[in-house]
């Protein structure tokens, strides 16, 4: 398991970027606002917790995730595959 350094990290240089290319376009390719919109997430604040395991989806996946929470209102979480 990561700690949380390590997930800080993995989320600064690599999912969070990517996250945020994703989910632009829904925001008028407006990036300031896509981030603003995602750090005030409730995927975010999942995200952000070593213990939620979230950090080893894709970013792709969890854009989507993301944009479920926006439009519908509702996260779905993926189970985890074994």
């Amino acid at each position: 398991m990561k700690d949380k350094n390590q997930i800080s990290a993995l989320l600064g240089v690599c999912i969070i970027p990517q996250i945020i290319a994703e989910i632009k376009e829904f925001y008028n390719h407006q990036e300031e606002i896509a981030i603003k919109e995602f750090y005030k997430s409730h995927v975010f604040e999942k995200l952000q917790n070593p213990d939620t395991g979230l950090w080893h989806l894709s970013a792709k996946t969890l854009s989507q995730i993301f944009l479920a929470e926006i439009k519908e209102q509702i996260i779905e979480f993926p189970e985890e595959q074994s």
